[in-house]
């Protein structure tokens, strides 16, 4: 998009909010005190796709605003359940943007501590935060929630954006259709498809919420040019495959996946392979349950309740680690996720956008005590049940000498295989494009609850990427939950919080991380293997996880090799 188009729309936008515009033309002197972009009161009610939304000033800070459950696609109920994503229903009269709408459909661990409340199918919504005035169009950051695919949301208090929008940043968060509502593949749901394709109806969300932030993000002083996609756990596979698919070519400039999680982002359609069944097969195995078969299938599970498609898909949720039951993530469809994403990748067939991405120093700390691994003995099983092609190169990686060394080694193993080894592989690959990668590893151990049992764990980093620290413990009642603010922060804390949102926003509106101020961080290269180390100090370091992510690559080649 051209620059006068992007003022053209810019100026449309602020006619239609009847907000102070532009008001010289694009020749004219520019005057000493820019008039701004976008000047936002209460009073002031924003024009969207779909009608017009109240937002709120934050308690926090009284200069940014924010915008809450703004619809950017039709409900997903009824004949629209397992379909790509339909334009927003247009309201009438002034929508409140307020409060959090309802999240995604979940259960289990899902619905706890700081995200519970209403649940609903009719959930395809996003949050904004923006400054209350600006001069300039400002970069755009768009978060995709974690939770393995199957439960996390927005509402969760850690991804308020108030500190990115104080820093110049227009916030976007989304939710996502999840678990059997958004992963759902079905032989019927693919021949009802023009695509021949079904099942990955959460990434075709993240995809329509990107399209509403082309169209609608410069009402809120945001620049639909510099928007950056970034993610952490599921949310960075979720990157990951935005990286791959067709749909999203040019809605995003940037790109940040934090401690990437993809297993069964490579699962085909309609194949078994590794352990797991085809997706289309574990569609075929659920619907069965809810009593939909052949030509009534599809009028069957849409007829069923949400309440009894969860708990018929609930019921066979298996062990993740142990690579068994239903999962719930991407496939390789042929038409969002276009072929095996590792080859892909390879063979630098992913959008050619300047990549930001790390992992933690005690990833698998936490998921490794679903293994109960005690023993040496215990270790070794569990590798040569779970990795038997790679089992003896895996048992010479890893330390079995004592029963210490193996509880500690199984941490490693999950590190390795589930989160290093996907970062190194998108990491690597990157470097064969013309946009750089960065590379860093988060090593501060956070002075919370989940930060003394499992030291820098998986999703430690989130609080400090939004700077929502909270000091003190969890309200009373509250379920335990890593991405709780709550904790005893430090100056230290704080001082690397701001240290990570200031390179996460450098990049955001430029591309590169690097500024005055800080370290300078070296673009990620093969020949100096170099990543910045965030931690109780900012370092560079080498190397990173480089034995474990080849460990995982040769893993990931013999699983390709039963095809």
């Amino acid at each position: 998009m051209s620059d006068s188009s992007v003022f053209a729309r810019v100026r449309g936008a602020l006619v239609t909010l009847g907000l102070t515009a532009l008001s010289a033309a694009c020749s004219a002197p520019a005057p000493a005190t820019p008039s701004p972009v976008v000047s936002w009161s209460p009073e002031t009610p924003v024009t969207v796709s779909g009608g017009q939304v109240q937002g709120a000033l934050t308690e926090a800070n009284p200069e940014i605003v924010t915008f809450k459950g703004i619809p950017y696609a039709a409900p997903p109920i009824g004949d629209l359940r397992w379909k790509p994503p339909q334009p927003v229903v247009a309201w009438d009269g002034v929508r409140d943007a307020t409060t959090n709408a309802p999240i995604c459909l979940q259960a289990g661990p899902a619905a706890m501590g700081a995200q519970a409340g209403p649940q609903s199918e009719d959930c395809l919504v996003l949050n904004v935060w923006a400054p209350r005035e600006t001069a300039t169009l400002l970069p755009v950051m768009v978060w995709v929630h974690g939770g393995g695919f199957f439960n996390g949301s927005i509402s969760y208090p850690t991804y308020d954006g108030t500190r990115f929008a104080e820093q110049g940043v227009v916030l976007v968060s989304l939710n996502y259709r999840l678990n059997v509502f958004g992963f759902f593949a079905h032989p019927a749901l693919s021949a009802e498809s023009p695509h021949g394709a079904s099942g990955n109806y959460g990434l075709m969300d993240v995809v329509a919420g990107l399209d509403w932030v082309r169209d609608n993000i410069a009402s809120f002083g945001g620049d639909p040019e510099r928007v950056t996609l970034f993610g952490e756990s599921a949310g960075g596979g979720a990157v990951m495959s935005a990286m791959l698919m067709p749909q999203a070519e040019g809605l995003f400039h940037r790109a940040i996946a934090e401690s990437t999680w993809v297993y069964g982002w490579d699962r085909p359609l309609k194949e078994a392979i590794g352990g797991w069944d085809s997706a289309e097969a574990q569609g075929v195995a659920i619907a069965e349950a809810l009593g939909g078969s052949d030509d009534d299938a599809l009028e069957t599970i849409r007829a069923a309740s949400a309440d009894e498609v969860l708990a018929v898909a609930n019921a066979g949720t298996g062990n993740l680690l142990m690579r068994t039951g239903y999962l719930w993530a991407p496939n390789v469809d042929g038409w969002t996720i276009p072929d095996d994403p590792v080859r892909m990748y390879d063979e630098g067939r992913q959008h050619d956008v300047p990549l930001l991405t790390g992992m933690n120093a005690d990833e698998g700390a936490s998921p490794a005590r679903q293994l109960n691994v005690q023993t040496p003995g215990d270790l070794e099983a569990h590798v040569r049940a779970v990795y038997p092609d790679v089992a003896d190169e895996a048992l010479a990686h890893y330390d079995l000498g004592s029963d210490e060394s193996a509880r500690a080694e199984s941490a490693h193993l999950v590190t390795d295989m589930y989160f290093a080894g996907p970062v190194r592989l998108q990491t690597d690959s990157h470097t064969r494009l013309s946009s750089p990668v960065w590379l860093y590893h988060f090593t501060r151990v956070p002075p919370t609850d989940f930060g003394a049992l499992a030291g820098s764990y998986h999703g430690a980093e989130v609080v400090y990427v939004f700077g929502t620290m909270m000091p003190g413990s969890p309200p009373e009642g509250a379920t335990p939950n890593p991405l709780a603010p709550y904790g005893a922060w430090t100056d230290a804390d704080r001082q690397l919080s701001d240290t990570m949102m200031a390179y996460w926003t450098q990049f955001a509106a430029t591309g590169d991380p690097n500024r005055d101020g800080l370290l300078a961080w070296p673009a990620h290269e093969p020949s100096t293997d170099q990543h910045l180390t965030l931690g109780d100090t900012v370092a560079l370091g080498e190397s990173l996880h480089h034995s474990g992510g080849a460990l995982f690559r040769s893993f990931d080649e013999s699983r390709r090799a039963l095809r």
